[in-house]
């Protein structure tokens, strides 16, 4: 996911110095893992938000193959969403 950083910090694990502005490149788990110090949140995500309740079946369909998963499409809307979360 793509984040951009609200305060300057330094990363843990590469020692690498984030400024405030720069958007970086980071998984989700590392997100929350940032932003659950005791210096506050530090990244903000700016990802789109994907609401597939609005989506049609075959609108989920294709989103889930454009982020490379496979659906049974004698899945309920339900379950696909399930499947994505």
């Amino acid at each position: 996911m793509k984040a951009k950083v609200l305060r300057k910090f330094r990363d843990k694990y590469t020692k690498e110095i984030y400024e405030t502005g720069q958007i970086i490149d980071i998984t989700h788990e590392r997100y929350e893992e940032i932003n659950s110090t005791a210096h506050g949140v530090l990244v903000q995500s700016v990802e789109k938000k994907i609401n597939l309740e609005d989506m049609t079946k075959k609108e989920i369909i294709e989103y889930a193959k454009s982020k490379g998963v496979e659906l049974n499409t004698r899945m309920t809307k339900a379950e696909m969403i399930k499947e994505l979360m």
